[in-house]
């Protein structure tokens, strides 16, 4: 008889993936675009203010295109930041318009990928101890999988993060849409607003780990704070039906 599959969303269950994206969208942003956002949030793209821009790209000219007598007084910048060299230099600049999600895409995706998904940190410092524990206490219960929403290009810093955490997990699903989640497993720990907001599938469980953006939802089975709090949970050993030596 094949074993219960049960998932372990990353994405605010292991790793602080908003902690990470928060600091870098002060950096890049300013810290006045952060007035109104509130203090913890799921969906970047909607909670976050992005908008359309326009963008000057200068590309340099080939080197025999390039005078050899420019005087060193002609780098220096003006109030704009050009420099009369810089007619010398470069061909006819080029306007690029960007839309709020092309500015999403290349924040998340490009400029601080690995420092979203690579470097962000673990959801509390001994996170990689109570996986393990849990791990343990059910892996002859059930069958584990790591899944997560990820772009193809954050798939590898991903797997740099969870390489810290030295998981005993051979099964990893990285998917294009949450709710494809269910297709992997039967019982799935998550704190994915929009997978909580639907509920789960017929037959299958869903557990519920706390934030401030899910508090109000619906829990499914079962409802706990972190991880940890599974290790010896009764009601969760119910749904999973394990049996004490």
């Amino acid at each position: 008889m094949s074993k219960l599959r049960v998932g372990i969303d990353i994405n605010e269950v292991l790793r602080a993936r908003w902690l990470q994206f928060d600091r870098y969208y002060a950096q890049e942003f300013g810290e006045d675009n952060l007035d109104d956002q509130p203090e913890y949030v799921y969906d970047f793209w909607k909670n976050y203010h992005w908008e359309d821009v326009t963008e000057v790209e200068k590309e340099l000219k080939e080197p025999e295109d390039m005078p050899d007598d420019i005087n060193p007084v002609h780098y220096q910048t003006d109030e704009k930041g050009e420099a009369n060299a810089d007619s010398f230099l470069f061909k006819k600049a080029e306007e690029i318009k960007l839309t709020a999600r092309d500015v999403y895409n290349r924040f998340m995706y490009q400029d601080f990928l690995f420092e979203i998904h690579g470097s962000a940190p673990k959801i509390y410092p001994q996170v990689d101890v109570d996986l393990k524990k849990f791990l343990q206490k059910y892996e002859n219960t059930v069958d584990f999988t790591i899944l997560s929403v990820e772009n193809k290009l954050s798939i590898p810093p991903t797997l740099f993060f969870l390489s810290k955490l030295f998981v005993g997990i051979n099964n990893y699903k990285f998917l294009d849409n949450p709710l494809d989640m269910w297709k992997h497993v039967d019982v799935l720990i998550t704190t994915d607003p929009e997978i909580i907001r639907l509920g789960s599938p017929w037959g299958k469980k869903l557990i519920k780990l706390r934030r401030p953006y899910n508090e109000e939802l619906k829990s499914g089975k079962l409802d706990v704070l972190q991880l940890v709090d599974l290790i010896e949970n009764q009601d969760f050993q119910k749904i999973i039906k394990y049996k004490t030596k």
